[in-house]
């Protein structure tokens, strides 16, 4: 699925409003991005990533709601359009695909998070986005629980978490790159495949850091 689809349950005002604005005010963090400039390294400062992570959010809820049964709670989606907040949880990660073309593309996931609920209450489900525009590729992760989550290694020189905050500025592109399309679909799923989920105490039990 590309990202030019059209969300029927979004009125008129917010599509022209707050919705057009944040794709305004997230062009110049986007756009060099997105273009590549031949992937020379740079930096992006924290106001940078907290916009792409901001914008990323945004366009990985539309997406959500084009699913037949929508996985999002609609509180989270009016915190979006009242307070532009990213959902308490929620993980983005940025990277980088060597080939511009396919110029868009995205895979939306539900994901049942087995072994991280109380017990004895409903199953909690997750929701994940992997999306690629150009040379930019981004990958947001709605847990649904407080979890801590670490990838596997071999990813670590893919991808960079851009939310929750880091603490400066990043590096980018990073220095390992899906190929081409194909390549980043594949890696895509290998990503949510690869996410390893704990509660909180097991975490600090462990002295497990987030990735």
């Amino acid at each position: 699925m590309g990202l030019d689809f059209t969300v029927k349950k979004v009125c008129a005002p917010c599509n022209n409003g707050w919705m057009s604005q944040l794709e305004v005010v997230s062009k110049a963090a986007l756009a060099p991005l997105i273009v590549g400039q031949d992937l020379d390294l740079e930096l992006i400062s924290l106001r940078q990533q907290r916009q792409i992570a901001l914008w990323a959010t945004k366009t990985a809820m539309m997406a959500d709601q084009v699913q037949y049964t929508p996985l999002l709670p609609s509180h989270q989606l009016r915190r979006m359009r009242t307070h532009r907040a990213i959902p308490g949880g929620t993980r983005v990660w940025i990277g980088a695909c060597q080939q511009r073309e396919p110029l868009v593309t995205s895979t939306t996931v539900r994901v049942d998070l087995t072994g991280v609920g109380a017990p004895g209450s409903p199953q909690p489900v997750g929701f994940y986005c992997s999306m690629k525009i150009g040379h930019l590729c981004l990958y947001v992760y709605f847990p649904a629980v407080d979890v801590v989550i670490q990838h596997a290694r071999e990813f670590h020189l893919s991808v960079a978490r851009i939310w929750p905050r880091r603490s400066g500025d990043l590096p980018f592109p990073p220095p390992v790159q899906p190929r081409n399309g194909e390549a980043f679909e594949y890696f895509a799923m290998a990503l949510k495949e690869s996410l390893y989920l704990y509660t909180p105490e097991e975490a600090a039990a462990h002295k497990l850091r987030e990735s």
